[in-house]
């Protein structure tokens, strides 16, 4: 109700009461008039706006309630997602605010660099005191460029860890240090430089044994049939070296490339055994070796590759052959070691292999008397091609040996 209106009201209202008490009339109805215009003047006019507004600011109210609980909630999740990953990573992370403190650390990286809880608010140096981190972390603040670097940590359980330092535009003067295990990958690095100096030093022997039997038959000596056929053989010799090292390199390249197709079903030992010695006794005869078979009737069959299990018996017995002294004596024996598997074994009465070289006697080009092995023709790789054959095959492989008393080569296979 406005001010004038109000006012009007007051004024005229005496002279209307003075009225009407002179000519004896009541004023209820006109009591009752003011009182309704003036309730419905004050509805109108206060109370209704008043309560729009209140709905309005109660609307907006449960507006902006909404809007906080939804942000509250998607805040939370993305907290939540983030410390999930963060706990699962693999990877080590390091996170630094601007003064070089330590702000976070994933569980990768408390495992691997064996940090404690108490890292977090202390200075690098202190928290992590490695030389290598600290200067990559200094080189990327000076530089606000990425840096990466190798760190080596020794130990029961050494390893390498490739560090990666990432300079954040938020917050402000942040370092992200990410760590990564490459121990694997530089070990498969190591093995990948040996095997090729391996194969070059294997190469090199023939080849140069063969150019230079070749380069003094056409110097004259095709004229002197003495001469001429010991080049020859040489040449043959050779020959027959380099074909056996090129086709153990590939049996292994495609066995380890999977290319080898392993198709497992029942095999009885006994048969592809004597197949093995069938092929194998020219060798044995000449090298006065004798052969026997020590199998049980009531062996079962295992569930192994006919071809694959070939192989393996004729690389295990041909070294025992080709290793032992004349009167010696090779057996191949088979039992059922549980239900479960059947253990094959190659022993013999030969020299035996020295203890420190056993652990490494199935890795590519190991050899335990090197001169020897390539007199007798070998190529360093029969054992490596047995041991991923037989894992292929779902079994496992191994020696025992005792100096002077020869040596047991023995694997197991599935049975059936």
């Amino acid at each position: 109700m406005s001010a004038r209106l109000r006012i009007g009201l007051v004024s005229a209202l005496p002279t209307a009461l003075v009225a009407l008490l002179a000519r004896g009339e009541s004023l209820f109805p006109l009591l009752f008039g003011v009182a309704s215009t003036t309730a419905l003047a004050t509805w109108l006019f206060v109370e209704r706006p008043i309560r729009r507004r209140l709905l309005a600011l109660e609307t907006q109210r449960g507006e902006l309630f909404h809007s906080h609980t939804t942000t509250v909630e998607d805040l939370r999740r993305e907290r939540d997602v983030s410390s999930s990953i963060l706990e699962t990573m693999q990877e080590g992370v390091l996170l630094l605010n601007q003064q070089d403190q330590i702000v976070l650390v994933n569980p990768a990286l408390r495992s691997a660099l064996l940090l404690s809880a108490e890292v977090i608010g202390q200075a690098l140096q202190q928290g992590l005191p490695r030389a290598e981190v600290n200067e990559l972390v200094r080189q990327a603040r000076a530089s606000g460029k990425p840096e990466a670097g190798e760190l080596v940590i020794d130990g029961l359980k050494p390893r390498r860890l490739a560090v990666r330092v990432n300079p954040m535009q938020t917050p402000v003067g942040s370092m992200l240090v990410v760590f990564f295990d490459v121990t694997e990958i530089r070990r498969l690095e190591s093995i990948r430089r040996d095997f090729v100096a391996n194969v070059s030093h294997e190469l090199r022997t023939p080849v140069t044994a063969i150019c230079s039997a070749t380069e003094t038959l056409l110097s004259g000596a095709l004229g002197e049939p003495g001469s001429a056929m010991m080049f020859v053989q040489i040449i043959e010799r050779n020959s027959e070296r380099l074909r056996r090292l090129v086709e153990d390199l590939l049996d292994l390249s495609r066995i380890e490339s999977k290319e080898y197709k392993i198709e497992g079903r029942a095999v009885a030992v006994a048969a592809v055994v004597e197949r093995s010695i069938s092929s194998l006794s020219a060798r044995a005869r000449q090298g006065r070796v004798r052969t026997d078979v020590e199998i049980p009737s009531t062996l079962p069959e295992v569930l192994a590759d006919d071809r694959a299990l070939e192989q393996v018996l004729v690389n295990l017995i041909d070294n025992s052959i080709k290793y032992c002294p004349p009167g010696s004596r090779v057996v191949v024996k088979a039992k059922a070691e549980s239900d479960a598997f059947v253990r094959i074994s190659v022993d013999d009465s030969g020299p035996g292999i020295p203890e420190q070289d056993l652990p490494r006697l199935f890795e590519r080009f190991y050899r335990v008397d090197p001169g020897r092995s390539r007199d007798m023709g070998g190529t360093g790789l029969g054992l490596s091609i047995v041991k991923h054959l037989v894992e292929a095959m779902g079994g496992e492989v191994g020696v025992t040996s005792r100096v002077g008393f020869g040596s047991c080569f023995w694997f197991t296979l599935p049975s059936v």
